[in-house]
């Protein structure tokens, strides 16, 4: 019997430090934080008189164990996600963090570009070359480039946007080499690399050659009439382009917008005003209640199925049973429209 008793503890302890150290090809997705943004966005000479908050939303996400998995399968506002599904097989979760903070750097540009610009300030814009996001392992790049690296000249062609990047190899040859001149932290620099065949096909069905370079971002340049600072520490993704476009208006203008309120929201921004969809907008629901939230902005773009996220974010309120007005956006205008004709909170 005591034997048994013995063999039964070790089990269990194998059990727990199998179910610590193992890990599985899955994410969790959960709640994260409703995080104010007055304290994070500073604009020079800004107008500092708002009596609520605009707050950016976020899902907390990272890979995980046996223990973790179980935990998932029990917890309502916990998600599994496939890995693959969460970043591309191309990259590591330290190639995948840094992507998502360039992201977020290319999501603050366009809030910036687009707040001043819907404040009536003018904008100087240019593109100056394509931003690294992603690099196929074993290829000449991963080599020597890193996430975040902006490519500016492949030989002695310029190159503006990511689409003047992938044109500038279209023609080539396998094994032909070329010249790439890049910036990392302000400093030019240069190497050379030998084109390889690529995990995809040509129109003739030839491998394309490649230095192993995907999914870059055009770098763009602008000149704003006045500074903005902002400290978004490790926050990575766009989902916070609308609302810090809308705390940075709201700085810019008189009057505030958030008329006493308590505003989160969710959305990325594109230059031209549209609000777009994101993912785990009900985990950012969850977040949001927890800081007492009471008015969500929520993306009306519907996906191939015709789904939105503000159905999600109103269903996830229904099962929570709370009050929290959910509303619908489509783009910038939207939400000033909203923000507009809000009555003073008393």
């Amino acid at each position: 019997m005591k034997y048994k008793k013995l063999w039964g503890w070790a089990a269990l302890i194998f059990f727990i430090l199998m179910a610590i150290n193992v890990q599985v090809p899955y994410y969790i997705n959960q709640p994260g934080s409703a995080v104010p943004l007055a304290p994070m966005i500073k604009v020079e000479g800004g107008l500092n008189d708002e009596k609520g908050n605009f707050r950016l939303t976020t899902v907390r996400t990272g890979p995980t164990n046996v223990a973790g998995y179980l935990y998932a399968m029990f917890d309502p506002n916990a998600d599994l996600v496939d890995a693959n599904f969460v970043h591309s097989p191309h990259e590591t979760d330290e190639q995948y963090l840094q992507r998502q903070i360039e992201v977020m750097k290319a999501s603050q540009d366009t809030a910036k570009i687009v707040a001043f610009q819907k404040s009536g300030f003018d904008v100087k814009l240019y593109n100056n070359g394509a931003i690294i996001m992603q690099l196929i392992p074993s290829f000449p790049a991963e080599k020597i480039l890193k996430v975040g690296d902006i490519v500016t000249k492949v030989d002695d062609l310029r190159i503006h946007t990511a689409a003047d990047l992938i044109e500038s190899l279209k023609g080539r040859k396998v094994n032909e080499i070329v010249v790439i001149t890049y910036m990392r932290d302000k400093k030019v620099q240069t190497a050379e690399m030998k084109l390889q065949p690529l995990p995809v096909q040509n129109e003739d069905g030839q491998k394309k050659p490649g230095i192993g370079i995907a999914s870059p971002i055009t770098n763009r340049e602008f000149e704003l009439p006045k500074k903005v600072n902002v400290q978004s520490e490790n926050i990575g993704g766009p989902s916070a382009g609308l609302m810090f476009t809308l705390e940075i208006i709201n700085q810019l203008t008189e009057g505030d917008l958030t008329k006493g309120y308590n505003i989160a929201g969710t959305g990325t921004m594109n230059e031209n005003g549209a609000i777009g969809r994101i993912g785990g907008i009900q985990h950012k629901i969850v977040a949001a209640y927890k800081e007492g939230v009471e008015i969500f902005f929520a993306p009306a773009e519907k996906d191939e199925n015709g789904d939105t996220n503000y159905d999600e974010a109103l269903k996830k309120v229904d099962q929570m049973d709370i009050k929290m007005k959910i509303i619908p956006v489509l783009t910038l205008d939207d939400a000033l429209q909203y923000l507009n004709q809000l009555s003073e909170k008393k």
